[in-house]
């Protein structure tokens, strides 16, 4: 073997290997809980979330792509998020500490994702507020991509 055909072999591995690392993370960032949440609320859209105190939402917490979902209350005013506090198994509430000075709306149902303090670790938060999901007709229709090759 030359030098050419040992570089050449020695890319092709380094190019394989990092295609398959990529795909696994999408693949895991797919699967979470949050993804999944904003993949329905992408399609059916969600009402407006008016100020108000509500104790049913989904608090996403991540650490870059893994993460859990849990059940949760939320406090929102001027239509962003003001205070959270997640379900513990015992029905009693812990807060999660963020800088409430910064202004995390709630757009489509869901909140822009705040950073967060929780239990010492550092945690990206998102709340979804399922209970806005428009119901299921309410989708949008999708089209077909175009073939390109049917129309040139």
């Amino acid at each position: 073997m030359n030098a050419k055909q040992i570089f050449l072999a020695l890319m092709t591995i380094f190019s394989s290997i990092t295609l398959f690392s990529q795909q696994l993370e999408e693949n895991t960032d797919e699967e979470s809980c949050y993804r999944k949440w904003y993949k329905i609320f992408q399609l059916r859209g969600a009402d407006e979330v008016p100020d108000g105190d509500y104790d049913n939402v989904v608090v996403s917490l991540r650490q870059g792509v893994h993460g859990d979902c849990y059940y949760g209350k939320v406090t929102v005013k001027k239509g962003t998020i003001r205070s959270i506090q997640i379900r513990i198994v015992d029905g009693q509430f812990e807060k999660v500490t963020f800088d409430a000075k910064d202004d995390y709306a709630v757009i489509n149902g869901i909140s822009e994702t705040i950073v967060a303090r929780l239990r010492g670790d550092r945690q990206e938060v998102n709340i979804v507020f399922k209970e806005k999901l428009r119901p299921k007709g309410n989708s949008y229709d999708v089209a077909p991509d175009p073939d390109i090759e049917e129309y040139k």
